[in-house]
C-alpha cells in the first residue's frame, strides 16, 4: 500500500519539476539570446562601419590619383580604361571648369556628376553608389578640372546581408542548443531537490498508512472505556475520529508544494467548526476565546462549501498561533460576506512588525527567532499549513493588524449555492 502512495506522489510532482526545468531552460536560452543579440548587433555595426570607411577610402584614393595626374600634366586628361568588372570597379570622369565632361566621345553616366559635397551617396539602377568629387587646381590656384569618382556599394551591402542571415540562423540554432543544454542541466540540478520532495511526500504517505493500525487499536480500547464512562469515552472517541481524518490528509498536505492538493468540499456549518476548534484550543492551549456567531446574532447559521476536517485543521493552526504569539486571548467570529463565508480570529497580542503579514505564511518564518530558540515560539509551520489547506478549498487566508494592537486572521471560504 505505501508503494502505491509513493507512486502517486511521484506522478503528481512531475508537472512541478517539468515546469521548473522549462523555466530554467527558457531563462538559459533567453540569456544566450540577449548575449548573441547584443554582440551580433555590435559586430554587425562595426563591420558595416568598417566596410563603409573602406569603400570611401578606395574611391578617395582613386580620385586623388586622377587629381595628381592632372596637376602633374598641367591640363585635363581622361582617366585610363579599367578592365575590372563594373560592380567592383571605380569609375572616374573628368569635367572641365565649364562643367562639361572632358570625354565627349563616350556616353556619360547620368549618376557620375559633380556634387557640392566631396563625398555623397546616390542610387543608380537600384544600387547604392558612393560618389567622390575633387578639384584639380594649378599651383597658382586656378581650376584645371573636376574629378568625379564613383563605386557601387552593392558588394558591401550584400556582405552585410549575408552576415545578418548568418547571425539570425546561427543565433537561432545556438539558442535551441542552449535551451536543450539548459533543460538537461536543470534536470540534473533539480534531481536532489526532487528526491527531497519525494522523500517528504513518502514520509507523509507512510505515516498516514502506519498510523491507521494504532488508531484503530486505540479506538477499540476507548470504546470499551466508553461503556464504563460514556462522557469521557465519547470525548476521546471524538478526538480519535478527528485524528484519524487528519492522518488521511497527510498525503494530501505533502502535495501542497506541487499545487496538486485537492479536497472534496461539501456544505458545512461554520458554527460547529468554530465551536469544535474553540473547544480544542481551550483544552490544549488554555485559550480565552470569545465566540461571536454570525454578526453577533445567536443562532445565525453560516454555511460554507469546504472540507470540514481541513477547515478545522487550518483554524487549529491559527488558534495555536494565538496561544504562542497572540497573548492567549482572542475573539472568534464567523459570518457571511457576499459569496464568501469568513472566519475571523482577532487576538490581543504583540502583532507583527510592519510589512511582515505576508511573510508569516512562509515556512519556518519566525518574527522573533530568539524567542523561538528559547522555546517560547513555534517552528513556523502552522500558518503555512493553514494556507495550503485553505487554498486547496478555493479559499483564501490573510492577516491584518488589529485596531488597538494585535493581529487579525481571516479565513474566507466559498458559500454553497442556494437551494432552488
Amino acid at each position: 500500500m505505501p508503494a502505491r502512495g509513493v507512486g502517486r506522489v511521484r506522478g503528481e510532482r512531475r508537472p512541478v519539476f517539468r515546469s521548473l526545468r522549462v523555466r530554467m531552460a527558457a531563462s538559459h536560452a533567453a540569456v544566450i539570446a540577449v548575449i548573441l543579440l547584443v554582440l551580433g548587433g555590435i559586430g554587425q555595426a562595426l563591420l558595416a562601419r568598417s566596410l563603409d570607411r573602406s569603400a570611401t577610402s578606395s574611391v578617395l584614393a582613386a580620385a586623388r590619383e586622377e587629381v595628381a595626374r592632372i596637376v602633374e600634366a598641367g591640363s585635363p586628361k581622361n582617366p585610363p580604361d579599367s578592365d575590372v568588372p563594373s560592380r567592383s570597379a571605380i569609375r572616374a570622369e573628368v569635367f572641365l571648369p565649364s562643367g562639361l565632361p572632358l570625354d565627349t566621345d563616350e556616353p556619360n553616366l547620368s549618376w557620375l556628376r559633380p556634387h557640392p559635397q566631396s563625398v555623397t551617396d546616390v542610387t543608380a539602377r537600384g544600387e547604392p553608389v558612393r560618389i567622390v568629387t575633387l578639384q584639380a587646381r594649378a599651383p597658382g590656384g586656378g581650376l584645371i578640372a573636376t574629378v568625379v569618382a564613383g563605386r557601387s556599394l552593392a558588394p558591401e551591402r550584400s556582405l552585410i546581408h549575408r552576415v545578418r542571415l548568418l547571425l539570425l540562423f546561427g543565433g537561432a540554432a545556438a539558442v535551441a542548443v542552449s535551451m536543450a543544454a539548459g533543460w538537461w542541466l536543470a534536470g540534473r540540478a533539480a534531481r536532489p531537490v526532487r528526491r527531497a520532495y519525494e522523500a517528504q511526500a513518502n514520509f507523509a504517505a507512510d505515516a498516514s498508512h502506519e498510523l491507521r493500525t494504532p488508531l484503530t487499536f486505540v479506538r477499540s480500547g476507548v470504546e470499551e472505556l466508553a461503556e464504563r464512562d460514556p462522557e469521557l469515552g465519547d470525548e476521546v472517541l471524538s478526538e480519535i475520529d478527528y485524528l484519524t481524518a487528519l492522518t488521511e490528509r497527510l498525503l494530501l498536505l505533502a502535495r501542497a508544494d506541487s499545487r496538486t492538493l485537492r479536497l472534496a468540499p461539501e456544505p458545512i456549518d461554520l458554527a460547529d467548526v468554530c465551536r469544535e476548534a474553540a473547544r480544542r484550543g481551550r483544552g490544549a492551549h488554555g485559550l480565552d476565546l470569545e465566540l461571536v456567531p454570525g454578526n453577533g446574532v445567536p443562532g445565525n447559521g453560516v454555511r460554507a462549501l469546504a472540507d470540514r476536517v481541513a477547515t478545522e485543521a487550518a483554524l487549529d493552526a491559527v488558534l495555536e498561533n494565538v496561544a504562542v504569539h497572540g497573548g492567549g486571548r482572542a475573539t472568534l467570529r464567523w459570518d457571511e460576506r457576499g459569496p464568501e463565508a469568513v472566519i475571523t480570529v482577532q487576538d490581543h497580542g504583540r502583532g507583527l512588525p510592519t510589512g511582515h503579514t505576508a511573510s508569516a505564511f512562509e515556512r519556518f518564518f519566525r518574527a522573533d527567532p530568539a524567542r523561538a530558540r528559547d522555546g517560547g515560539g513555534g517552528a513556523g509551520l502552522g500558518l503555512p499549513i493553514a494556507r495550503a489547506l485553505v487554498e486547496a478549498q478555493s479559499g483564501r487566508i490573510w492577516l491584518e493588524e488589529s485596531p488597538g494592537g494585535g493581529l487579525t486572521a481571516r479565513i474566507a471560504l466559498p458559500t454553497p449555492e442556494p437551494e432552488r
